[in-house]
């Protein structure tokens, strides 16, 4: 903040801290509102396990299919281990050199170490991906 003395400068810092303190200290309820609201009224929660069962669904979908994808594209070792796995993420084994391989040639950002967010993963780029895996794994 620009002000034309350092004592109003002052004055300005401290109202800030004291809105920065209360936002800080006091997290927005809305959240919480909005969870009880969709637990507690049946409609909404019957449909809020519905989307969770799709998106739990997709990701499962999405493990077999890039199982799958790499079997297909003859890439060496067994992945089943990843349609064991569960959540959103999935930790590949693939070498930095491979997830550097796909970040540099195809535009794949996987974490090091090849953990993957399966969310990412689509029925329109799977294709991709496995190539691209085959590809740096070679």
């Amino acid at each position: 903040m620009v002000t034309p003395a350092r004592v109003e400068a002052e004055v300005a810092m401290s109202h800030l801290k004291t809105v920065v303190r209360t936002n800080y200290s006091n997290p927005p309820a809305h959240g919480g509102f909005v969870a009880t609201m969709v637990l507690d009224t049946p409609d909404l929660h019957t449909m809020w396990l519905e989307e969770l069962a799709a998106m739990r669904d997709r990701i499962v979908d999405m493990r077999r299919s890039l199982v799958a994808g790499l079997v297909a594209q003859g890439v060496d070792g067994d992945f089943s281990f990843i349609e064991r796995q569960r959540g959103m993420f999935s930790f590949s084994g693939w070498s930095d050199e491979v997830v550097t391989s796909l970040r540099k040639n195809n535009n794949i950002y996987i974490v090091g170490g090849g953990r993957i967010n399966l969310a990412g993963l689509t029925t329109s780029n799977i294709d991709y991906v496995c190539q691209a895996v085959a590809d740096a794994m070679k």
